[in-house]
């Protein structure tokens, strides 16, 4: 089977204006109404070891229950915050520098990256069409969980982002070869760890790719090496409190590593999670897709490509499961790799009717119902999360008024 019959002539010619429009709906969902909505738990971890480190210059926690690199991010954020209002005269001393500052530009800072990821994506479905690149680039843009994360200051949006970034450099090493490629996308995966352990996983992508390459001089196992030493060297640099202070990494990790014991309920967890992520029909077509890239995998032509897309979701979905972790961001790294999957089995799926003469209109017309699809429910979902922190911002509003009002009133 030849890739002309899983493509129509116009996949590999990129628009720059689609490609905009789709990057600047993703920013959209991601920045609207994005200083409103209550602050969650998750946000609070993050806010007061960033403040610890300002105000103290030390961040030594008695388990280091997450890894580091969100902290240092978003510290470096507030400094430049911090630094910028000094200048411009808003503030005179750290005392006057708040956990709501830090929320202001983190927040925006994780949507800088959230919408990153929906480029990247783009580029990773470039290696298969302009038209899968643009599905799955629009099903990462209006990925509910992807935009609550991208929304609040978290793991969530660095993890998605280098773990997209890790797959990506993975299929550029295979393309071009040379060591330093794989180094890079090993690099990718170390800094995912960094942003939550379960990102240690995506190391799989690098590995798997340095392995699988026959076209680069270097050996395998060196490339294998290569890629494991880079991924450990950006765990410990983005979490050096991983060898400062290491009773307290050991004592962090066995508490975040401790299977749930959740059997078959984490089971259910995991599987709602990635339905409340893709909705009912992203999950099917991603499950067809998956099949469709199997098959590919097996047959050739681009075994390595194939392989790498498709190997990586089957073994972490796997993996968590089988540990039986079920967290609100324990998948988000499956997340790049799932939209793309599913735009394959929109795109290549469809595009294998030209087997039975079926006219290309109807393909066409196809294509393009299945894109509504898998692209609507998803979007409805995220527009709505929009608009509930619009109306959580007018509660909290009402809510200070009505108290201003009663302190008023006992004045009197």
């Amino acid at each position: 089977m030849t890739d002309r019959e899983w493509r129509e002539a116009i996949d590999m010619r990129s628009s720059l204006v689609s490609v905009g429009l789709v990057v600047v709906s993703g920013a959209l969902l991601r920045y609207w109404n994005l200083r409103h909505g209550s602050v969650g738990p998750f946000e609070t971890e993050i806010v007061d070891p960033v403040l610890q480190l300002i105000h103290t210059g030390s961040y030594r926690p008695q388990a280091l229950v997450r890894p580091t690199l969100p902290i240092y991010l978003h510290a470096l954020v507030a400094i430049v915050h911090f630094i910028l209002g000094a200048i411009t005269g808003v503030w005179r001393s750290l005392a006057e520098f708040g956990p709501g500052q830090v929320i202001a530009w983190g927040r925006g800072f994780s949507a800088l990256v959230g919408t990153a990821v929906v480029f990247i994506v783009y580029q990773i479905g470039m290696r298969w069409g302009a038209r899968h690149a643009l599905l799955a680039a629009g099903l990462m843009a209006v990925t509910p969980t992807h935009v609550a994360v991208s929304r609040q200051i978290g793991e969530g949006s660095p993890l998605t982002f280098f773990s997209a970034l890790s797959l990506l450099l993975s299929l550029i090493a295979i393309e071009r070869g040379g060591r330093r490629r794989f180094i890079l996308a090993g690099l990718a995966a170390g800094f995912a760890a960094a942003s939550h352990y379960a990102g240690a996983i995506v190391v799989v992508v690098p590995l798997v790719a340095a392995w699988m390459t026959t076209s680069d001089e270097s050996s395998r196992v060196s490339r294998a090496v290569a890629v494991s030493l880079a991924a450990v060297a950006a765990f410990v640099v983005a979490t050096p409190l991983s060898v400062g202070d290491l009773p307290a990494f050991l004592n962090g990790f066995a508490i975040a590593a401790s299977p749930t014991g959740a059997g078959m309920a984490g089971d259910v967890e995991l599987l709602r999670q990635l339905v409340w992520a893709l909705q009912w029909p992203g999950v099917v077509l991603a499950f067809a897709g998956l099949s469709l890239g199997i098959v590919r995998a097996m047959t050739g032509p681009g075994h390595t490509r194939w392989t790498l897309l498709v190997s990586f979701p089957v073994a972490y979905f796997a993996l968590v499961a089988w540990h039986g972790a079920a967290s609100d961001a324990i998948l988000l790294p499956l997340l790049p790799a799932m939209t793309v999957i599913a735009a394959i089995a929109v795109i290549s799926g469809v595009s294998l009717l030209r087997r039975f003469d079926i006219p290309r209109a109807a393909r066409t017309a196809l294509i393009a119902a299945l894109t509504v699809v898998a692209v609507l429910p998803p979007a409805v979902f995220s527009i709505e999360l929009v608009r509930q922190a619009g109306r959580e911002s007018v509660g909290e509003l009402r809510t200070r008024d009505t108290r201003t009002s009663a302190r008023a009133d006992r004045s009197r």
